[in-house]
């Protein structure tokens, strides 16, 4: 592996390389490829996407009881917390008595941050991360080597599910920052030779600018965009605007809800399909999109639960899971704060995985009617405009909801008015709704647009109403 790095690295036109963001890729593909245990791990996901229930039932019941041991022995928080509640590894003979822990909030993580760090581990030696913040501050969460080559080999996997090879170049959208200095000369974009990524910011992602990005794509041959659906649909739509399509092997999204208006015209401009994928940083769960196009939850990065919760619309399901590579910094029963919506859906691909119709996206993301009624996905209400470019919710107070959206060339009046129509009667009450027409919509501090921002109090939402029903599996 290592002679790859190097045999790539001497490939390089040293001349015209960008030192900064090259020097951070590799980085990123020395530890990501070469330093964790990437390579085993990639050989393990190839044969076991195709074991049997059975097979992915004993594998998951096998690494609870080694995390859960890990914990007990060598985990402050988790070793005093199952004193307290009288349970112990030995109590748990099948994954269903997982049931007997506490669900574990975000809250908890937040305020004893150390405590969830295994006593076996160097400080020194973790790699360091956070949440994107989107709720408040963010937490700080810590990973192995394990874990970061565990993750990597089923993103790598994913990747191929969409018939991608490795080394490809490809474009990223996911809220990259370009130095000034390339600003200011016109190239909104950087490129990591060790990567092959050309890291595009979304924020100077403008119609007039658009084709000075078509043309670098073309010079550089790439293949694949990954990045969040937002930039990536605002940019196919700005080549809509002039008529451009440019051909690629696949489009990977990731990190917020990817409405079906927005892979269809994904689609159309790059003449290809669309793969969405989820994670975040707890890396408690991951679902991914097949060949077919069918959401899968991956049974060997985590156990999967999911609770049924009052506000949520039928059948849809919050989301709870237990991370089942990182030893470091244990998260077991950690509440997402994500909904999916379940389904019965056997996919032709074969793979013994459970199936999610939707990814819902974050449960905090609703508005509160002056009834007390929560109003949640906004998906279908958007789903008939075709001239928004974006789109976001704010609600300053009850009575009042602000919709703000980019629109396109195209936009009309009555545009607007058929959204504002659907929101009412979406949400049947006596709440005022007004148009709010944007250059942009501001992002948070990893690039990502919040689809709902509310000023309106969410204290006591969801927490005893909840019941668990753990995702049925298919044997």
């Amino acid at each position: 592996m290592m002679d790859e790095v190097v045999n790539k690295m001497k490939t390089v036109d040293w001349k015209n390389i960008e030192l900064g963001i090259t020097v951070n890729g590799l980085r990123n593909v020395l530890v990501k490829r070469v330093i964790s245990p990437f390579r085993r791990f990639r050989r393990l996901l190839e044969k076991s996407q195709w074991w049997s229930g059975d097979q992915l039932l004993a594998y998951q019941t096998e690494k609870i009881t080694e995390l859960l041991w890990t914990a007990y022995r060598h985990v402050p928080y988790y070793r005093g917390m199952m004193q307290v509640y009288g349970v112990s590894p030995k109590k748990i003979t099948s994954i269903n008595d997982i049931k007997n822990l506490p669900i574990l909030e975000k809250h908890v993580v937040k305020q004893n941050t150390f405590q969830f760090l295994s006593e076996t581990m160097m400080y020194p030696t973790l790699y360091k991360c956070r949440t994107a913040g989107t709720t408040g501050e963010p937490l700080y969460l810590f990973r192995d080597l394990n874990n970061i080559g565990f993750e990597y080999a089923c993103l790598r996997r994913q990747a191929q599910w969409a018939g991608l090879q490795d080394g490809t170049t490809y474009v990223s959208l996911k809220g990259e920052v370009v130095a000034p200095k390339k600003i200011k000369s016109g190239k909104y974009w950087s490129f990591s030779f060790a990567e092959k990524k050309l890291a595009v910011s979304s924020i100077y992602l403008t119609e007039q600018n658009v084709h000075k990005l078509i043309e670098e794509m073309k010079r550089r041959e790439v293949q694949y965009v990954d990045g969040y659906p937002s930039p990536v649909f605002k940019l196919a739509k700005f080549m809509q605007s002039r008529d451009i399509q440019f051909p690629l092997k696949a489009v990977l999204t990731t990190a917020e809800p990817l409405g079906l208006y927005q892979k269809k015209v994904i689609e159309e401009t790059f003449l290809c399909n669309v793969y969405d994928y989820y994670g975040m940083a707890e890396r408690v769960a991951a679902i991914h999109m097949c060949e077919h196009s069918n959401y899968h939850v991956v049974p060997e990065y985590s156990f999967v639960e999911l609770l049924e919760n009052s506000a949520l619309p039928e059948n849809y399901y919050e989301l709870v899971g237990t991370g089942l590579s990182n030893y470091a910094m244990p998260l077991i029963r950690y509440r997402t704060g994500d909904a999916v919506k379940a389904s019965d859906t056997t996919c032709p691909c074969k793979r013994a995985y459970p199936v999610v119709e939707s990814i819902g996206g974050r449960i905090s993301d609703y508005i509160i009617t002056p009834g007390g009624k929560y109003v949640w996905m906004f998906d279908h209400i958007f789903q008939g405009s075709k001239n928004l470019i974006q789109a976001q919710l704010y609600q300053p107070d009850l009575e009042h909801v602000v919709v703000r959206i980019v629109p396109d060339k195209y936009y009309k009046q009555s545009d607007g008015k058929k959204i504002v129509e659907q929101l009412q009667q979406g949400c049947d009450e006596k709440i005022s709704f007004r148009i709010e027409c944007l250059n942009s919509i501001p992002v948070n501090d990893r690039g990502k647009v919040q689809s709902v921002i509310s000023d309106v109090s969410k204290e006591g939402f969801g927490s005893d109403q909840n019941k668990t029903e753990l995702l049925r599996r298919k044997r």
